[in-house]
């Protein structure tokens, strides 16, 4: 009987190593050479990466512009026009 060693792997980066899901080889693939056939079998996940979550600084509007009294004045003309044009 003749002697067999695995020297045909997988090889992947730890933090993949959870979507491994089986692995085979597989003898007589039609090559002759002393290796066999390695076939794994992978779960794959896809993820969202939230990227403007993560740059959002805390601040959406700058308030302290309201106080400035040109652009105060600008806004309040502006929104009391588009209520009485939604009033009306």
């Amino acid at each position: 009987m003749g002697r067999h060693n695995q020297i045909d792997h997988i090889l992947i980066d730890m933090r993949w190593h959870s979507s491994i899901l089986n692995v085979h080889s597989f003898r007589g693939a039609g090559c002759d050479i002393e290796h066999y056939l390695v076939v794994a079998k992978v779960r794959e996940r896809l993820t969202v990466i939230k990227k403007a979550a993560q740059k959002f600084d805390g601040e959406r509007f700058n308030l302290r512009k309201l106080n400035e009294l040109e652009i105060g004045n600008s806004i309040r003309l502006r929104l009391q026009t588009a209520l009485q044009l939604w009033r009306s």
